[in-house]
């Protein structure tokens, strides 16, 4: 295939793209048989970039696989597009705050073709001396190192904010707090002229009182405005007896009361069980009927067998869902 018709064959496919914090579609992938197609946008046209990494200017055709990992990205990714034949167009991984850009990382995502997304967690400081500027010197210097990467990263801070697992969550941080604190973030990046950050705001799924002392909140209470966000993120796993809509379904809909920002499942699974296979391919019909951007799997065994590493059957259904992606 010469290189001219690989690039009429790139430009087939819908892709992300970011322009300030807007995001458009070029086209729209056809869905599986029997579901329903994705919502259409307003044809806009598409600015080719034959000699550059797509990724690293944000771009990644929708839907999208992705995994997240803890490191090893070389190696996780080729034995998980081996495994399933997915083509990975984004790669998750988590860093601390305060600390460092982790850019040796995100530049291992980048030179495989993938997208990075950071999860920053804020563990041991306080939301609310963060919005009132604390943090701001280490916060500008994150921002630096950033903007001096050049290449886009997607960027979570204090994802899951409204479960009741996180100090940035309930009943240590308020949904106000929480706002102040992430538009303050935001703004210091504003400040400093970055414009290679993606914006990725990442609820759980959980939104309801679990057990005494343990209680979630429906995510729109938490959100911090258009104005701070690209895309949504929502965490849920699919356990024995569950399926898309008894996992995503309250809480895409009480997101969509407040947005209609582009959303992703970013960090999702399926369980070890005797109904694996059909939870899987739910879980990809899922993104399709609820016109999802994508998924992201957690290849990481914590609380639950999520891996697909050596397990044929889930490797075998995750595999026949994935082949309608780009």
């Amino acid at each position: 295939m010469t290189s001219a018709i690989r690039l009429i064959a790139a430009l087939t496919v819908p892709l992300l793209t970011v322009s300030g914090c807007g995001w458009w579609h070029k086209a729209t992938v056809q869905p599986p048989a029997g579901s329903v197609s994705p919502i259409r946008s307003s044809s806009a046209t598409l600015t080719p970039y034959p000699h550059v990494n797509r990724p690293c200017k944000g771009k990644i055709p929708q839907p999208f696989a992705g995994i997240a990992i803890d490191g090893h990205f070389s190696s996780s990714v080729a034995s998980f597009e081996h495994d399933t034949g997915a083509h990975l167009r984004l790669v998750e991984f988590y860093n601390r705050f305060p600390g460092q850009f982790q850019r040796g990382e995100a530049q291992q995502v980048v030179n495989l073709g993938a997208l990075p997304l950071i999860q920053l967690n804020p563990r041991r400081i306080s939301m609310a001396e963060l919005a009132a500027g604390s943090y701001d010197s280490y916060i500008r210097s994150y921002a630096r190192e950033v903007r001096s990467f050049g290449c886009h990263v997607v960027l979570s801070f204090g994802h899951e904010m409204n479960g009741w697992w996180y100090p940035w969550g309930l009943p240590d941080t308020t949904p106000r707090t929480f706002k102040a604190a992430w538009r303050h973030f935001f703004g210091i990046f504003a400040a400093e002229h970055v414009a290679n950050v993606i914006w990725s705001w990442d609820p759980t799924h959980q939104h309801s009182p679990y057990k005494p002392g343990k209680v979630a909140y429906p995510a729109s209470m938490w959100y911090p405005g258009n104005r701070f966000v690209d895309w949504i993120g929502i965490d849920g796993y699919v356990g024995t007896g569950q399926d898309f809509r008894d996992v995503f379904g309250f809480q895409i809909r009480d997101i969509r009361r407040v947005t209609r920002k582009p959303i992703y499942l970013a960090e999702t699974g399926v369980g070890d069980n005797a109904r694996e296979v059909s939870q899987i391919g739910d879980l990809f019909t899922g993104i399709w009927r609820w016109h999802l951007a994508g998924l992201v799997w957690f290849d990481l065994n914590r609380k639950n067998s999520w891996s697909l590493d050596g397990k044929p059957i889930k490797d075998a259904a995750y595999r026949q869902s994935v082949a309608r992606f780009p």
